[in-house]
């Protein structure tokens, strides 16, 4: 595996002038020793870029020994002021700094051991899960795609194949033919690295037969798509067929609360794929731990929020139901 490495300087100032080594040392060190332990993806490695680049802006930090309380405090006051990121991010980028001084304290570099008990308040609001209800899968199913933009097709075919089997975007550009057989999906996840089986609904089959005499390199099932690529024709393909409900996103930055709406298509990307069969499953009775079976997920914690919507979704069709049957019966 091709380790890669921060591309920040081998030593570089401080605030006050000064030069650092040490920390440059010990955070190429921790990427080191953790990308080839741990196996790390590139994004996880894009994520050891980016400490470094803040530890680097904020220039405070001589050595693992300033990461005390105050330290520490001073790192979340600059995450939250000096960056404008929301609290999601700042929580995001203080968990990074603290896996790197964990990883420092285990191996004996430092006898500062603050981190272990320091918990920052970040004021962060869950997102909403993002997911096409079955009349918007219709309705993006059976959109006729302008002329002249054949990629609009296959970002269509590539999304629906994706909420037609639950599979990840980087499972399933990964298909290969040779991976479908006697009606089911058999895939190694590149996520979690579980091997799971997948039936094929008919409407995804159907996905797979259009694509069946069309040779794509290393013998893929479906055609390849960059995934920033597909995200953002994905959005031009949902704001065309018109999704275009407003989503309320509220979030918190340097502690204050910042609400915006946003139309869905906006917020679409290829794991709404993904979110759209679990929630369209759950609703529909089926049970989570049949539906793990699929998607792969490790445990209820992950799925929780899932049923959640599933619960809510449920309970809206049963009112709208039952205002059905007063209209039809009376009283």
């Amino acid at each position: 595996m091709k380790v890669l490495y921060p591309t920040f300087q081998s030593s570089f100032s401080t605030a006050d002038g000064g030069e650092r080594h040490e920390l440059d040392y010990y955070l190429r060190e921790f990427i080191r020793d953790c990308s080839v332990t741990n196996s790390w993806s590139a994004s996880t490695i894009r994520s050891s870029h980016v400490l470094a680049s803040h530890l680097h802006r904020f220039g405070q930090a001589r050595d693992l020994e300033f990461f005390d309380q105050e330290g520490l405090d001073r790192y979340v006051l600059y995450l939250r002021r000096e960056t404008r990121m929301q609290e999601s991010s700042c929580r995001k980028q203080f968990k990074n700094l603290r896996w790197f001084l964990l990883w420092a304290i285990r191996k004996g570099f430092t006898q500062e051991t603050a981190v272990l008990s320091y918990r920052p308040k970040f004021k962060v609001v869950e997102k909403p899960v993002i997911f096409l209800s079955p009349d918007e899968l219709s309705r993006l199913y059976h959109f006729p795609i302008p002329q002249g933009r054949p990629e609009l097709e296959r970002v269509r075919d590539l999304f629906c194949f994706c909420a037609f089997t639950s599979l990840r975007y980087s499972d399933m550009v990964g298909l290969r033919r040779g991976d479908i057989r006697e009606g089911a999906l058999h895939v190694v996840t590149k996520k979690t690295i579980d091997r799971i089986r997948i039936e094929l609904v008919p409407q995804a089959q159907a996905i797979l037969d259009k694509y069946a005499d069309r040779h794509f390199p290393e013998d893929r099932a479906l055609p390849y798509m960059p995934n920033q690529r597909m995200n953002d024709l994905l959005k031009e393909l949902c704001r065309l067929c018109g999704l275009d409900t407003p989503i309320r996103e509220v979030y918190y930055r340097n502690g204050r609360r910042e609400e915006r709406l946003v139309p869905k298509w906006a917020k679409m990307t290829t794991h709404a794929g993904r979110r759209t069969f679990i929630c369209f499953a759950l609703a529909n009775g089926i049970p989570p731990q049949v539906v793990m079976k699929w998607t792969g997920h490790a445990d209820y914690q992950s799925m929780q929020p899932y049923i959640d919507v599933a619960e809510r979704t449920r309970l809206e069709a049963m009112l709208r139901l039952g205002k059905v049957w007063e209209e039809s019966l009376g009283g």
